[in-house]
This record gives C-alpha cells, sequence and structure tokens, in this order.
C-alpha cells in the first residue's frame, strides 16, 4: 500500500510538473519583445501554445483525480489557478492579436481563413470557461463578443482556398489567326489619378433600440468617399471618438453604432472643406 502511495506521489509531481513547464512556455512567449502580435503565423503559435497547455492541464486533472496522494487536492487547486491565470493571459493576448491584424491592413495567408474559424470554436469554449469563474460577469461577455467581431471581419478579409479551384464554365480562349490587317487601335485606358467626384453618403441599416448595424458596403462606400476628399479612416475614427478597430467593425455591420453617431459620422464625411481640411 505504501508503494503505491509513493508511486501516486511521483506521477502527481511529473503530472504537475509538466503542467508547469507548459505555462512557463506561454510566458515566455507573451514576454518576447521580438513578438509584435501582428502576424497570423505568431498568433497560430500562440495558440497551439495555449490549446496544448489546457489539454495536458484537463488530462492532468482527470488524473490527479483518482490518484492515492495525500496532496492530491492540494495539487488540483494548484493546477486550476494555473488555468485560470493562463485563460487571463489567453484573452488579453488574442485581443492585442485581433486588434493588431486589424490595424495593419496587411495581406492574410492562405489557410488564415480556416484558423480565424478555429479560434471561433475557441470563444465557445471560453464562454463557458468565463461562467462562474474568476472573469465572469458583463465586462467579459462583451469581450469576448467584441473578439468574436474581430474575427468574423478578419474572416472576410482572408482569402478561401477553394479559390484555387478552376471555374466549371472555364474554357480557353480561341487564338484568332493573324490576316494581315493592321490591328485595330487599343481603346484608350482610363486615368488612374482621375479626381474622384465628391458626392453626399448616406449610410443604412437595421435599427435596434437606437443603435444601428449598418448594411453590407458600408465600408467600401466609406473608404470611396475618403478617398475622394483626401481623407482616411484614422481621421474619420479620431473625430468620432474611437479607434480605427472599432470604425472597421462598425462599418463591416459586425459592432452597432448609435443612431446619434451616425448622424456625426454623415456630418463628418458630407460637410467636408477641402479648402480648409475641416470635417463636420
Amino acid at each position: 500500500m505504501i508503494t503505491d502511495n509513493q508511486d501516486h506521489n511521483q506521477e502527481a509531481n511529473e503530472l504537475v510538473s509538466r503542467i508547469e513547464q507548459r505555462a512557463m512556455y506561454i510566458f515566455k512567449f507573451t514576454e518576447d519583445v521580438n513578438e509584435k502580435r501582428n502576424t497570423v503565423t505568431g498568433f497560430r503559435k500562440f495558440s497551439t501554445l495555449v490549446d496544448d497547455f489546457h489539454q495536458a492541464a484537463e488530462i492532468a486533472e482527470g488524473r490527479l483525480s483518482v490518484l492515492k496522494t495525500g496532496r492530491r487536492d492540494e495539487l488540483r487547486r494548484f493546477v486550476s489557478q494555473l488555468r485560470a491565470k493562463i485563460l487571463k493571459v489567453e484573452i488579453d493576448v488574442k485581443q492585442s492579436y485581433l486588434e493588431n491584424l486589424i490595424e495593419a491592413r496587411t495581406a492574410l495567408p492562405y489557410g488564415a481563413r480556416e484558423f480565424f474559424a478555429s479560434r471561433l470554436k475557441r470563444m465557445e469554449e471560453l464562454s463557458s470557461l468565463l461562467v462562474d469563474g474568476p472573469e465572469a460577469g458583463g465586462t467579459a461577455d462583451q469581450l469576448l463578443i467584441h473578439m468574436r467581431n474581430m474575427l468574423l471581419h478578419l474572416m472576410e478579409q482572408a482569402p478561401q482556398l477553394e479559390v484555387f479551384e478552376r471555374d466549371p464554365d472555364w474554357r480557353p480562349t480561341q487564338r484568332t489567326v493573324p490576316t494581315g490587317r493592321p490591328a485595330a487601335a487599343p481603346a484608350p485606358r482610363p486615368q488612374k489619378n482621375a479626381a474622384l467626384e465628391i458626392k453626399p453618403i448616406r449610410l443604412t441599416g437595421r435599427d435596434e433600440w437606437g443603435r444601428v448595424f449598418l448594411d453590407k458596403g458600408s465600408f467600401d462606400m466609406i473608404t470611396v468617399a475618403c478617398k475622394a476628399r483626401g481623407i482616411n479612416l484614422d481621421q474619420v475614427a479620431s473625430k468620432l471618438g474611437i479607434t480605427r478597430v472599432a470604425l472597421t467593425l462598425i462599418l463591416n455591420g459586425q459592432d452597432p453604432i448609435a443612431r446619434n453617431q451616425l448622424d456625426v459620422l454623415h456630418r463628418i464625411i458630407n460637410n467636408y472643406n477641402a479648402t480648409t481640411g475641416e470635417m463636420g
């Protein structure tokens, strides 16, 4: 009987040691000054570290529950506390990655859409883990909703793997045999630097109790309007008192905008003074 307890003590210590080691890998990754948190590659690496940790922690907790050791309850509490710390780190770091990826506005690699879809599933898991946990509450729920909306936005921007497939209606172009006649003069190309016509804009959307979810195409409409006026989304967001990320989510219909703030957005764009550069 004593031998069994000694073996269980050793196994319990080894389980906890492996969990601590995985946690240290995560902490070391987040403290790396060279990791700017603005690439899909880094986001994927961090997510893999966190997923591996939680999987190992679940296995350890299950095994600790049946081991015959006097430190069983103590070790289970330790693992639970460590998981809570990693959970908080996971939320903070992932939020940072999502915001930076949207801010960077760089082309996303193939496979990013599928990766972001897997992170959406993880959002559902986080929501259940936060219930009755140390991070439970309205603030945590709102944060997860915000992160979910950012993931949906990035998924829309990411390329689809199926674009490699050939269109079933595709046919090779027929090559014409030269007849000796002079080729027709090519049609004149439109000037790239032609001035865009400045037109007033009016965004529409679904009103829900004073908050509006803008219709699809609002982002393109504002982008064109800003380009015609020589301004950018950063300036518009600053005038609204929000971040560019928040404005991007609003224009893509992921987050709502208050009705009065939508009126302000219309004034910023439509009342822009090209002479003075003043907006709204």
